[in-house]
């Protein structure tokens, strides 16, 4: 009996989605509730679609609604309904269109959304639809709400000196310290605070890192040394950067930029809400806090932003870049882009592409004609040579650019490489270097280990 009233059943597939383990809904409460609508509506689940710790402000990364969006429109599916705890469930998005339009495809492949939380019937009617559209609207409210919230909640723990998210800069940690800020370790990489009462403040790094730090600012200002070569310097003594990986241009960039050297936490820089694109915040809107002793001195480091400034081109009129590179032409005989970033007085060759519309451009203005490389060069390249090439590059400066290939003469031009290989990052992988994050950790645990 019971198996002929199972058979009696509707097929039915079910929807659950959660954004964080601690919000109202679990994906245990769903399941129970949608269960007990469907023992009394007379539905047998056959197949559930799970979001777990996903946002419902995009479609991004919700792998389950994905699945069941595709399943439903192209005919992969065994039932003919899909129970969902309420309407917020398919989404807070921001436009209530977006998960009309998913209920939609629903109901026009004769699958038919029913709310089990809801106080209303899904029956089409003039008042579901209103209700309905009621509750998306309050949905998307719920999480522009939330978002001001949080955001007013992190400027505060901002000015209070609490870290807030963000990479950390070389020769800074991070110290946990209870609600009464009363230390209680140093957090290593990846390390997570574990209670929410605690909080992460910034402290200065070990005394080997803080020479290195203040000998960076040394190369920069009083050796005039460019970023490049100052990251070739270290990676040559063998000086390992942040978690052991090796220096390039924009980590020399960060300690020569980050107001942590002068024991200034700065934050809102940029405002990114409601998972949209990122904009740059003005000075104005600046949170900045003293959280910690400096590492140098607040002249040597507004010194090293003005060096920086002009090294980016902004304190350059156009002729002086001219004139500039007009020596650098007469002292080496030849320009590229990798020779341009290793003088110490011009700009940097990016710089010079941008106030001129390009490097053949720039070339131009000192009479300077490049013989650009094509791509067809390749083909007398073995992949082998190639890939001994990107090792060599590796060996000399400690890491392998576009710039680094392009500039030298017994290699094609990058292309080259991703038509080779179907991309750059590839012939790095298959040349033995890391190619992830993940990887170039790995790869840093593994040197450090004693043979």
């Amino acid at each position: 009996m019971t198996n002929l009233t199972t058979e009696l059943r509707v097929p039915a597939a079910q929807y659950i989605r959660m954004s964080t383990e601690h919000q109202r809904y679990s994906l245990e409460n769903q399941i129970a509730a949608i269960a007990e609508y469907a023992e009394l509506r007379g539905f047998a689940i056959v197949q559930t679609y799970t979001d777990a710790g996903r946002s419902g402000l995009s479609l991004k990364g919700r792998d389950g609604l994905k699945q069941l969006l595709s399943d439903v429109v192209t005919g992969q599916r065994t039932y003919s309904a899909i129970l969902v705890l309420d309407v917020s469930r398919w989404g807070r998005f921001q436009d209530t269109d977006q998960s009309a339009h998913y209920e939609f495809l629903c109901r026009e492949a004769g699958v038919a959304v029913e709310y089990c939380g809801e106080p209303f019937e899904n029956d089409g009617s003039m008042i579901s639809a209103i209700v309905k559209n009621l509750k998306r609207v309050m949905a998307g409210e719920y999480s522009r709400e939330l978002s001001e919230k949080v955001s007013r909640a992190k400027k505060q723990q901002a000015r209070l000196g609490f870290k807030q998210g963000g990479h950390m800069p070389y020769g800074v940690r991070r110290l946990l310290v209870s609600k009464d800020r009363e230390p209680r370790f140093l957090l290593g990489p990846g390390d997570q605070k574990g209670l929410n009462t605690d909080r992460v403040v910034f402290v200065p790094g070990p005394p080997d890192e803080i020479r290195i730090v203040r000998r960076i600012f040394r190369m920069f200002l009083r050796q005039n040394r460019s970023m490049t070569d100052i990251a070739r310097k270290l990676n040559e003594e063998g000086i390992p950067s942040t978690n052991g990986w090796t220096w390039t241009i924009s980590r020399v960039r960060t300690v020569l930029t980050s107001e942590l050297m002068i024991g200034y936490y700065v934050y809102n820089r940029k405002t990114q809400r409601m998972r949209g694109p990122a904009k740059r915040n003005p000075p104005s809107l600046w949170i900045r806090t003293r959280v910690m002793e400096p590492i140098v001195g607040a002249r040597q480091f507004a010194r090293a932003q003005h060096q920086i400034g002009r090294r980016s081109g902004y304190a350059f009129a156009k002729s002086d870049m001219i004139e500039r590179l007009e020596r650098l032409l007469r002292e080496k005989g030849r320009l590229s882009s990798a020779i341009i970033d290793l003088c110490p007085y011009t700009p940097c060759s990016r710089t010079y592409a941008e106030h001129f519309g390009g490097l053949r451009p720039a070339y131009a203005t000192v009479g300077y004609e490049c013989r650009w490389r094509v791509p067809r060069s390749g083909l007398k390249y073995t992949d082998d040579q190639l890939l001994d090439g990107i090792r060599r590059l590796h060996t000399r400066f400690g890491h392998v650019t576009i710039a680094l290939i392009e500039a030298d003469p017994d290699l094609p031009t990058h292309q080259v490489f991703a038509e080779r290989f179907g991309s750059i990052i590839r012939a790095y992988g298959l040349a033995g270097f890391p190619t992830t994050k993940r990887e170039a950790i790995l790869a840093a645990q593994k040197r450090a280990k004693p043979t």
